[in-house]
C-alpha cells in the first residue's frame, strides 16, 4: 500500500494501471466462466462412461506427506458442488476486505500501479497470474533438461481426475500449509488471547507482528515455509495419493509450495486455496468442459477449443507476463525503499486490509 502523501501518479504510471486493469479483468471474466462450465462439465454426463456426478467414490485428505482416507465414500457431484461454493466464498472474503476492489483502482489510477494490490481481492488474481506464469517457465526449463514431468492422470477417468484436481487446491493446502506451517504458527502462538492465537493459523505472520523482524519466530515461520514446499515437492514423486509424476515435475512443485506458502503466511489461507485453484482448476476446467460439450478429448495436445486457448494466452503471454513484471517491479521498488532509510524496518505489518473481514 502507498504511503499517505505519495505523489499523483503520471501518465505512464496511469497507462500501466489502465493495461494491467484490462487484462485483469479479462482474467476474471475466465474465472467466473469457470464455475458454470465446471458444473456443465461433471452433470453432463459427458466425461465418463464409468461414473456420473452421483456416484460414491473414495477420497482422501493429507496430513503433512501422510494420506488420510475418508472412512466413507462421498457422491462426485455433491463433494464438486460444495467446494465450488468454498471456492466463490472465499473469493467473496477477498472482496469484501477493505480495501474494496474500486478503492483500491481509485487509489492506484492516483498513485500508481502498487495501488491495486491494497485490495486483497486483486491480489488473489494477480497470485493466481504470477504463479500459473512463472510455473510454466520453471516446468518448461526443467523439461528441456531433465524430460518430461510424466503425467499421472494418463490411464484416470477424466470424471475423477476432474473432481481430483478440483479437490487439490483445498486439500493440498490445508495438509501442506496448514498442517506444517500453520500449526506451528499457532504454537509458537501460545500465551497470546485465544482469537490471536487462531489467527495465525488462518495468516502466519500474525505470530510475528510486533516482533523485530529476523527474530527467532519469524525464523522458525519462514523455515517451516520451505521444508514445506520441499516436501510438496518430492511428494508428487514419492507420497501415496499425490505420486505418479516423475522427477522433472519436482522443481516446479517446490517452486509452486514456496509461492503458494508465502502468500499462505503473508495474506491468509483463502489466498494461497485460491492462487492453487487458479492453476490446478482453471488450466483444466475448460478442457473438461470441450470434452463435455463437444466431445474434445480432455488431453488433446492441440489448444483446440476457444475458452481453453485463451486461457493458455492470457496466463502465458498477457495477465501472467503482466504478473510477474508487477511483483517484480514491488518488489525492487520495497528494496529499493528500504535501502534508502537511514533506520531498518524493525517490525513486519499486517495487511492493509486486517481487522475488516478476517476470521
Amino acid at each position: 500500500m502507498e504511503a499517505q502523501g505519495a505523489p499523483a501518479a503520471g501518465v505512464a504510471s496511469r497507462s500501466a494501471t489502465a493495461v494491467v486493469l484490462l487484462l485483469l479483468g479479462l482474467t476474471l471474466v475466465l474465472i467466473v466462466l469457470a464455475f458454470p462450465a465446471g458444473i456443465y462439465a461433471v452433470f453432463n454426463g459427458g466425461l465418463s462412461s464409468q461414473y456420473t456426478a452421483g456416484s460414491f467414490v473414495p477420497t482422501y485428505l493429507w496430513v503433512g506427506p501422510t494420506v488420510a482416507l475418508l472412512p466413507f465414500p462421498v457422491p462426485i457431484g455433491g463433494l464438486f458442488v460444495l467446494l465450488l461454493a468454498i471456492y466463490a466464498g472465499m473469493f467473496a472474503l477477498g472482496f469484501t476486505q477493505a480495501k474494496r476492489p474500486l478503492q483500491a483502482v481509485d487509489e492506484a489510477l492516483h498513485t500508481g500501479v502498487g495501488g491495486l494490490l491494497s485490495s486483497p481481492f486483486f491480489v488473489i488474481i494477480v497470485s493466481i497470474g504470477f504463479l500459473n506464469f512463472t510455473a510454466l517457465v520453471v516446468l518448461g526449463v526443467t523439461q528441456a533438461v531433465a524430460g518430461s514431468p510424466g503425467n499421472p492422470f494418463s490411464n484416470v477417468d477424466p470424471l475423477l481426475e476432474f473432481g481430483s484436481l478440483t479437490f487439490a487446491p483445498l486439500r493440498e493446502t490445508i495438509g501442506f500449509r496448514v498442517v506444517l506451517i500453520g500449526l506451528v504458527a499457532l504454537v509458537l502462538s501460545m500465551g497470546k488471547p485465544l482469537r490471536e492465537a487462531l489467527k495465525s493459523l488462518w495468516r502466519p505472520s500474525a505470530a510475528y507482528e510486533g516482533l523485530a523482524v529476523g527474530g527467532a519466530t519469524s525464523l522458525i515461520i519462514w523455515a517451516a515455509t520451505a521444508a514445506s514446499a520441499a516436501t510438496f515437492g518430492v511428494c508428487h514423486v514419492t507420497c501415496g495419493g499425490g505420486g505418479g509424476w516423475e522427477w522433472a515435475k519436482v522443481p516446479e512443485a517446490v517452486w509452486g509450495g514456496i509461492v503458494l506458502g508465502y502468500v499462505y503466511v503473508r495474506y491468509g489461507l483463502h489466498v494461497a486455496v485460491l492462487a492453487h485453484w487458479g492453476v490446478d482448476y482453471m488450466w483444466s476446467v475448460f478442457a473438461f468442459f470441450g470434452q463435455s460439450a463437444y466431445g474434445i478429448p480432455v488431453n488433446s495436445t492441440t489448444q483446440v477449443f476457444a475458452l481453453n486457448y485463451l486461457f493458455y494466452v492470457d496466463m502465458l503471454l498477457l495477465f501472467g507476463v503482466v504478473s510477474f513484471l508487477l511483483v517484480v517491479y514491488l518488489g525492487i521498488r520495497r528494496v529499493v525503499a528500504g535501502r534508502a532509510r537511514r533506520e531498518p524496518i524493525l517490525v513486519d505489518k499486517e495487511p492493509a486490509w486486517e481487522g475488516a473481514a478476517e476470521p
